[in-house]
C-alpha cells in the first residue's frame, strides 16, 4: 500500500496548483479559437479538471485519449463534459512532464508564468492527427530531464497547444488560425494571422 502510494506520488505533477493553471491557460492561448472559446465559457470546469488530473498518473496513451474526446465531441457530448475531458488531458501533460516540479524550487513557478517560446502548432496537430504529440509527450520526461525550468514550461506549452489541434481539428472543428486582432489597444502578433 505504500509503495503504490510512493508510486503514484512520484508519478503526477509536483508543482503548485498556481503553476499549473498558468501552464494550462498558456496552452488554451495558441490553441484553436473556437476550442478556446469554448474553454473560456466552461473555465471551471476545464481548470478544476486540470487541478485534479495533474495530481495523477498521466494517462496511458495519450494519442488514444484524444482520439475518445474527438469522437466525444463529435457525439454531441455535452461541451462542459468534453472541456472537462480536455482539461483532465492537460493535466495529465502536466503529469507526465513535469513530475519534478517541486525539485526546482521559485524557478518553475516563474517560469510557468511565461512568456513561452514554442516552435508552434505542427502540422499532424493541425490535421487531426495526436500520434506526434503523443510520442512527445511519452518522450518527454527523458528529453527534459537536465532542462531549465524555461524549456519545460515551454514543452509543456507546446504539447497542451498540439494536443488542444489534435483534438479539435479530428472533432471537425475550425482549424484556421485566428484573425489579426484590431491594434488600436497595442500591437498583437498571433502567429499564422493574416498580415
Amino acid at each position: 500500500m505504500r509503495l503504490a502510494a510512493l508510486l503514484l506520488a512520484a508519478a503526477s505533477f509536483s508543482g503548485s496548483d498556481r503553476a499549473a493553471l498558468q501552464l494550462a491557460i498558456a496552452g488554451t492561448r495558441l490553441g484553436p479559437p473556437d476550442l478556446a472559446g469554448m474553454i473560456v465559457r466552461y473555465r471551471k470546469e476545464y481548470l478544476e479538471a486540470v487541478r485534479q488530473a495533474a495530481r495523477r498518473p498521466p494517462p496511458a496513451d495519450f494519442g488514444l485519449e484524444a482520439r475518445s474526446i474527438s469522437h466525444a465531441i463529435l457525439a454531441r457530448t455535452p461541451f462542459s463534459e468534453a472541456v472537462a475531458r480536455i482539461g483532465a488531458a492537460a493535466g495529465g501533460v502536466l503529469s507526465a512532464e513535469a513530475p519534478d516540479a517541486r525539485g526546482r524550487g521559485g524557478a518553475f513557478e516563474t517560469a510557468s508564468a511565461g512568456p513561452y517560446r514554442i516552435p508552434g502548432v505542427s502540422a499532424a496537430s493541425a490535421a487531426g492527427d495526436p500520434g506526434p504529440v503523443a510520442r512527445s509527450i511519452r518522450s518527454a520526461s527523458a528529453d527534459l530531464a537536465g532542462a531549465s525550468s524555461e524549456a519545460v514550461a515551454a514543452r509543456i506549452v507546446a504539447d497542451e497547444t498540439n494536443l488542444l489541434w489534435a483534438i479539435w481539428a479530428a472533432a471537425g472543428g475550425d482549424a484556421r488560425p485566428a484573425k489579426k486582432l484590431d491594434e488600436r489597444n497595442g500591437p498583437y502578433v498571433v502567429d499564422g494571422a493574416p498580415r
